[in-house]
């Protein structure tokens, strides 16, 4: 009866020591502060900055389109790998929004920022951004 109890006892320990003391693995941030590059089509010189600390986003863009150009900067928060912020535009283009929001997702090797714009002027298309540095 002993041996039976202290068999029993040792498998029990066992399984705690080795199911609690492995160490699990969590999954790392990207860091996506840095440059990168507006891949959206028919712009020109094109890029955005991103400041990312403690999940709040600060989000500068510049861009030409024909010759003109275009400033646009914003704040939002990430959740996970969705970015979501507001913008407002400093330098605007004749006709175009004067503010918005995007809402981006990282793709898996955090290279690139893909997803949707929705303006002030109720228009929403693609946007999307490719890491430089």
């Amino acid at each position: 009866m002993k041996t039976k109890l202290f068999l029993l006892l040792f498998v029990t320990l066992s399984f705690f020591n080795f199911g609690y003391s492995q160490k699990k693995s969590t999954p790392q941030k990207i860091d996506i502060n840095g440059v990168w590059e507006d891949i959206n089509s028919g712009v020109q010189n094109a890029v955005a900055i991103i400041s990312e600390h403690n999940g709040k986003i600060i989000f500068s863009h510049y861009l030409e389109w024909k010759g003109q150009k275009f400033v646009e900067s914003g704040t939002g928060k990430r959740t996970g790998n969705t970015l979501t912020y507001t913008v407002n535009v400093t330098l605007p283009i004749e006709g175009w929004a004067t503010a918005g929001t995007h809402t981006l997702v990282l793709s898996e090797d955090g290279n690139t920022l893909e997803g949707t714009f929705k303006d002030n002027k109720d228009r929403n298309g693609p946007i999307s951004f490719r890491r430089v540095r």
